[in-house]
C-alpha cells in the first residue's frame, strides 16, 4: 500500500455512535489528533432520527433523564436543545383485559412494599388499592418485592469486579430469567416487570451480569417509581451525534468499515478498505458482538474473546405512530402506558415540543409478536385504540424500524451468557494493551442509556490520556 494510503494520528476511534464521538471530542479538547471511523454512511449508532413532514421521529434511543448530566453538558456545548417530555396526566396500566389510569407513587413505597416482614400488613391495603390500579394485591407485592430484591442484590456486586461478589459463582451460573421465574410466579406480575425492562436484557443473560448492569442505574426502585423528569432532543436524539460530528469536522470518516487491527509494542495499525491508520492507541466503540467481526493481530487474549463470544444481543423494533395532535392529553392522559401484552409492552408520548402533532412511540421485542409487518401494525393499533380510544385507530403515519436489519448495529442492547464473567474475570470495558473499549455496553453508569454511552466514551478517552 502506498504512503498516500497511510495516515498517522494519535488515536483511532472505531465507531461513530455517541460513545465514539464523545471519546473523540474529549481527546481533541486535550490536544490529541484523532480519526473516527464509522462503517455506516451516517453517524449516530443507535440514535436515528427521521422526519415525517415537520414531525421529528426517533427510530432508536430517545430519552434523557435529569441524572444524565453529561448529555446536558454536551448538548449545551454544541447548541443542541432539549425539552422536558410530557408527563402530565394519568399513566395507563392495561392488565387482564382491563385498562385503568393512575399516578406514580414514590420510591420509598418500593422499598417498604418489598420488605417481607411488612407484607402481611400491606396485603389488605393493596387489596383495597388494587381496585384503582387494576392489579391484584399479590401481583403488586410480587413486582415491588422483585424490584426491592434486585436493588439489594445489585448493591452487593462490586462494580469493578463482579466476579468477586458473595455467591458470584452461583449468581453467574443461573439466568436472569430463572430468577424472575422464582420471584414472579404470577404471570401478570412477570409481564408487568418485563414491560419495564423490554429491550435491555435477554432473559438468558447471567444473573450476575444483570445485577452488574442494573447496578449502574443506582436504585432500580427509584427509577421505576417516578415520576421522573424525562427529556428529549428537540431535533431528535441523533442531533447530538450530528453536532459532535460537525465539531470534529473531517476527523470523522463515514462509510469506512474497519476490518482488522494490528497491535505492536509501539502502537496500532487500523485497517480499512482503502486506508491504514497508524496510531498510538485505538478505542473500539462498538458492541462486543461487533468486535467479534474484527480481526486482531495478534489475537486478543482468550478472556476477552470469551466475553465477545458470550455476548447475547437483544433485537427489537421501534414503532412511531403519528397523529394530527396529541389527542390523549385532552382526556387527561399522559400518553404513557404499560401492558401485559407480549406484542406491545408499552407506549409513550413522543410528540414534538410544540404539540403540533401527536406521536405515540413504543419498543416491540424482536422475539415476540407476529412475523408479518401488516399483522404487527394491526396489533399495535388495536392496543393503542384500547388504551387511548377510537382516534388511535386512524393515524396519519405508522413507522416501524427493525434494528435487527440495521447493518453494524448488532442488536439494541444485550448481556453476557451464564459463566462468562466468572470465567473471564474481566469486564467488557477492560483495555487490552493499546486497545481500549467504549460503547454503552461498557458504561460504569447508566448502561443502556445515552448518558451511559457518553460516560463510556469519555472514560475510554481518559484512559488514553492517562497513558500519556
Amino acid at each position: 500500500m502506498s504512503k498516500n494510503h497511510l495516515r498517522r494520528v494519535d488515536t483511532v476511534i472505531v465507531g461513530g455512535g455517541v460513545s465514539g464521538l464523545a471519546a473523540a471530542r474529549r481527546l481533541v479538547d486535550h490536544g490529541r489528533s484523532v480519526v473516527v471511523l464509522e462503517a455506516l454512511p451516517r453517524v449516530g449508532g443507535r440514535t436515528l432520527t427521521k422526519r415525517e413532514g415537520e414531525t421529528v421521529l426517533d427510530e432508536g434511543a430517545t430519552l434523557i433523564y435529569r441524572a444524565h448530566d453529561n448529555a446536558f453538558r454536551l448538548a449545551r456545548a454544541h447548541g443542541v436543545e432539549l425539552f422536558e417530555s410530557n408527563a402530565e396526566g394519568r399513566f395507563l396500566l392495561h392488565t387482564a383485559r382491563t385498562t385503568r389510569g393512575f399516578r406514580y407513587g414514590n420510591s420509598r413505597a418500593m422499598t417498604l412494599f418489598g420488605a417481607p416482614a411488612l407484607r402481611p400488613l400491606l396485603r389488605p391495603i393493596l387489596r383495597l388499592t388494587s381496585r384503582w390500579t387494576a392489579l391484584p394485591a399479590e401481583t403488586m407485592l410480587q413486582v415491588l418485592g422483585a424490584v426491592s430484591a434486585l436493588d439489594k442484590l445489585a448493591a452487593t456486586i462490586p462494580a469493578s469486579a463482579p466476579w468477586t461478589a458473595p455467591d458470584a459463582n452461583l449468581l453467574d451460573s443461573r439466568t436472569f430469567g430463572s430468577w424472575l421465574d422464582e420471584q414472579l410466579p404470577d404471570p401478570g406480575a412477570r409481564q408487568l416487570f418485563e414491560a419495564n425492562f423490554a429491550g435491555y436484557l435477554p432473559e438468558t443473560t447471567s444473573l450476575l451480569f444483570a445485577l452488574h448492569f442494573l447496578g449502574t442505574w443506582g436504585s432500580i426502585g427509584s427509577l421505576l417509581a417516578g415520576p421522573a423528569q424525562v427529556y428529549r432532543f428537540r431535533g431528535g436524539a441523533q442531533e447530538l451525534a450530528l453536532a459532535l460530528s460537525r465539531s470534529l469536522s473531517d476527523r470523522v470518516v463515514v462509510a469506512s468499515p474497519v476490518h482488522s487491527i494490528t497491535r505492536h509494542s509501539a502502537g496500532v495499525v487500523v485497517h480499512c478498505a482503502e486506508t491504514e491508520f497508524e496510531a498510538d492507541r485505538v478505542i473500539v466503540a462498538i458492541s462486543p458482538a461487533g468486535v467479534q467481526h474484527l480481526r486482531f493481530d495478534p489475537e486478543l487474549p482468550q478472556d476477552r474473546v470469551t466475553l465477545q463470544h458470550a455476548w447475547q444481543p437483544v433485537h427489537g423494533r421501534k414503532v412511531n405512530i403519528v397523529y394530527d395532535e396529541p389527542f390523549w392529553r385532552q382526556a387527561g392522559l399522559s400518553g404513557s402506558a404499560l401492558t401485559d401484552l407480549d406484542a406491545v409492552p408499552g407506549l409513550l408520548d413522543a410528540s414534538p415540543a410544540d404539540g403540533n402533532a401527536g406521536v405515540l412511540s413504543g419498543y416491540l421485542p424482536g422475539d415476540r409478536g407476529s412475523a408479518d409487518p401488516g399483522e404487527r401494525r394491526r396489533t399495535v393499533l388495536s392496543v393503542s385504540t384500547t388504551l387511548f380510544g377510537p382516534r388511535a385507530a386512524e393515524p396519519l403515519h405508522y413507522h416501524e424500524k427493525n434494528w435487527e436489519d440495521e447493518p453494524f448495529a448488532y442488536g439494541c442492547e444485550g448481556g453476557l451468557a451464564v459463566g462468562a464473567l466468572t470465567s473471564a474475570r474481566r469486564l467488557p470495558k477492560t483495555p487490552v494493551g493499546r486497545v481500549h473499549f467504549a460503547g454503552v455496553e461498557t458504561a460504569d453508569a447508566w448502561m443502556g442509556f445515552l448518558g451511559g454511552a457518553i460516560q463510556a466514551g469519555e472514560r475510554a478517552a481518559d484512559e488514553v490520556l492517562a497513558a500519556g
